[in-house]
């Protein structure tokens, strides 16, 4: 564990789970370090509650063929109000040596952690899950929950503990983790069209949808980036988030932003490779804490 004295963070800045309400009467801080770790993990954060057309009904999802993946490694920084945390954060993808991929993330504060990762195939445009497995430690640590991808039967089975559950899956479903790298691929055949997907999470198949709002040159420690910024369509007003992605770097995600209740959270990319090539590493000057209007 990290001393709170030091808080440090270990974002692996692009994941998402449904946050869960957690307790702690520890004070008002470790609150705060807690809910941005949870924004850490934000892209799947929570049931949307809308509905969205299927990716097999998006024309333009075919294009998404002309995706290279390619493994990388990410690092990332994070603050509150402005404020940052001292340490960083990893997000990795690599290839097995059956030609299958594996997405890993990590978030970790002093008294929260939480590792997923997701086992996958490719086949053209879609991506095809086949395991899921997230982890907890520290404040909300609960056993580990596994998931495993039937597509003989269109069944994902879950298992945490002693407990195992099943639920239908529905074509082309994603899992947590997988679904955020098609995120990736599809940006480049959007052209300003909304994106949806079908993720399986705990007991049900919920919809993720992202509006692409334009783009926006942002100055970060990889000098200045050309990037798409993206909003997480949400049916409330409670919290509004963005994403930016680079454009020229295989739609690496660069920077998140997220208002909620007066108080701003943001990630912001430190250090990548692809291939293992680092990408150049330059000075950086602070970031706009909003997005500017387009």
């Amino acid at each position: 564990m990290i001393n709170l004295d030091q808080p440090r963070f270990y974002c692996h800045c692009f994941q998402g789970h449904r946050a869960k309400s957690i307790t702690t009467h520890s004070g008002q801080y470790r609150a705060l370090l807690f809910r941005a770790t949870l924004v850490l993990t934000l892209l799947a954060a929570g049931n949307t509650g809308f509905a969205a057309a299927s990716q097999a009904q998006n024309p333009d999802s075919v294009k998404a063929r002309a995706f290279t993946l390619r493994p990388y490694s990410a690092i990332y920084k994070a603050s509150i109000k402005g404020i940052p945390f001292a340490g960083s954060g990893e997000r990795s993808l690599t290839q097995n040596v059956d030609g299958t991929w594996t997405l890993e993330f990590s978030a970790d504060a002093a008294f929260f952690g939480m590792k997923e990762t997701s086992h996958f195939a490719r086949k053209g445009a879609q991506l095809i899950p086949s395991q899921y497995l997230q982890e907890r430690t520290g404040l909300g640590k609960k056993p580990a929950e596994r998931a495993t991808f039937d597509w003989s039967s269109n069944k994902v089975n879950w298992q945490q503990g002693d407990r195992q559950w099943s639920m239908d899956l529905k074509p082309e479903t994603l899992d947590n983790l997988s679904y955020q790298l098609k995120l990736r691929m599809d940006l480049a055949a959007a052209h300003g069209k909304p994106l949806s997907y079908d993720v399986a999470d705990d007991d049900e198949v919920y919809q993720r949808k992202f509006i692409i709002e334009g783009e926006e040159t942002l100055t970060t420690d990889l000098g200045n980036l050309k990037t798409v910024r993206v909003k997480i369509h949400r049916t409330n007003d409670d919290r509004a988030t963005w994403i930016w992605f680079a454009k020229n770097y295989d739609y690496f995600l660069v920077k998140l932003l997220q208002e909620e209740k007066g108080t701003t959270y943001t990630i912001e990319i430190k250090e990548a490779a692809i291939d293992g090539k680092p990408l150049k590493k330059r000075q950086a000057t602070k970031l706009s804490e909003r997005p500017r209007h387009l």
